[in-house]
């Protein structure tokens, strides 16, 4: 296996996907009622509305977790990739419905990665749990 090809992914919760298509969806209602109202094409709700459609077929098919041989992908959104390197990693914890995940960055300096619980599916957490607790304690 080579270093480019995934184990395992970890995806956004289908409520967490879907959360840009309700906002989207509730600013195409408001533009409507407000153009009914004002008999004028409201652009700040329409623009908001295609900005958050734009977003949810960006997060449809989001990774937030990709777990490689040597290190793994952390992807919040649509931009700003995290490579972590299993030997970086210090500490992973679940406080207060978040995850956190400590390590080293190149310059030697701690950083985290906080992420709520609630973003990912349950039936994927336990899969998160045990391959970070496993590379942690390596």
């Amino acid at each position: 296996m080579t270093n480019l090809e995934s184990i395992s992914e970890i995806g956004l919760s289908s409520r967490a996907r879907n959360y840009p298509l309700y906002f989207a969806l509730f600013m195409g209602v408001l533009s409507i009622i407000t153009m009914q109202a004002t008999s004028t094409l409201p652009g700040t709700h329409m623009t908001l509305a295609v900005l958050f459609i734009i977003l949810y077929f960006f997060n449809k098919n989001l990774k937030v977790f990709k777990f490689f041989e040597k290190h793994f992908v952390f992807q919040k959104g649509i931009m700003g990739k995290t490579n972590v390197p299993y030997t970086a990693l210090t500490s992973y914890a679940v406080v207060k419905k978040s995850i956190i995940i400590t390590y080293q960055n190149s310059k030697g300096k701690e950083k985290k990665i906080r992420f709520p619980v609630n973003q990912i599916e349950p039936t994927q957490f336990p899969l998160l749990e045990s391959t970070l607790k496993s590379k942690v304690n390596d």
